[in-house]
């Protein structure tokens, strides 16, 4: 199984460099990071449903000493169920991050489906209520958000851009002004332990390939599980120092 594998993500980076060799786009400086190729964490999913997984994962990031780079982009009211405004102590813990230097931003309201596919007076209604909870949880400085599935309609674009909300999607930043691309990438989703070594060397490559600045996707439950939290502290360990 092992060389067909292989095989694929090899098939995959040829027709993925050729695919950008056009794209001149300078890196874009993320919320006041100095660009230094070192790469930006971003934290899909974060919720007190997730929490004793978060804290695992914020160990290996305090390692490397991440944390200004480290994005976390919490749901608000996972699944109707998970209202960030009745966990006080899951609040706390993410003040404490923010003290320590990572940042707090939007994912989503539930996370129920594409939410963000929606028509605009649907997304307005949401994007509100979001930031009102994140506000009344003491999180007034939201400039990201990632929709759920990085699914969102053109209405719904306009009204995260409304808010002054910059977009991350799976392969573009979008601002008022545009779109910038970038590189993001995720490893970690449900990775089986025995495939770390195989993954590990593909996700370097495609680190030191990069002529965007790199987004490291991860979420919480899938990163936990298998050789994930392993690939984690090896990619930090390796991006400490700068390409």
């Amino acid at each position: 199984m092992l060389l067909p594998i292989l095989l694929i993500f090899g098939i995959y980076k040829v027709i993925y460099i050729d695919e950008k060799i056009n794209l001149n786009t300078k890196p874009p400086n993320f919320k006041n990071n100095v660009y230094t190729h070192k790469p930006i964490i971003l934290v899909h999913d974060v919720s007190p449903l997730y929490y004793n997984e978060l804290k695992e994962i914020v160990k290996i990031i305090d390692k490397y000493h991440y944390q200004n780079r480290t994005y976390l982009f919490v749901i608000v009211n996972h699944n109707n169920r998970y209202n960030l405004k009745n966990y006080p102590k899951f609040v706390e813990f993410l003040h404490k991050l923010e003290d320590k230097g990572y940042h707090i931003e939007l994912h989503g309201y539930n996370h129920i489906d594409g939410e963000f596919n929606c028509n605009k007076e649907v997304a307005k209604e949401k994007i509100k209520k979001s930031l009102e909870i994140l506000n009344a949880c003491g999180f007034n400085n939201i400039s990201y958000i990632i929709p759920p599935r990085y699914e969102v309609s053109k209405d719904a674009e306009n009204v995260m851009l409304s808010y002054n909300l910059t977009i991350i999607t799976k392969n573009y930043i979008i601002t008022k002004t545009g779109k910038i691309p970038i590189e993001n990438r995720e490893y970690t989703w449900y990775l089986p332990k025995s495939f770390t070594g195989i993954v590990f060397p593909i996700a370097e490559f495609d680190y030191k390939m990069s002529k965007y600045l790199f987004y490291l996707s991860i979420h919480p439950k899938s990163i936990n599980y298998g050789g994930g939290i392993e690939f984690l502290d090896e990619f930090l360990n390796q991006t400490t120092i700068t390409k």
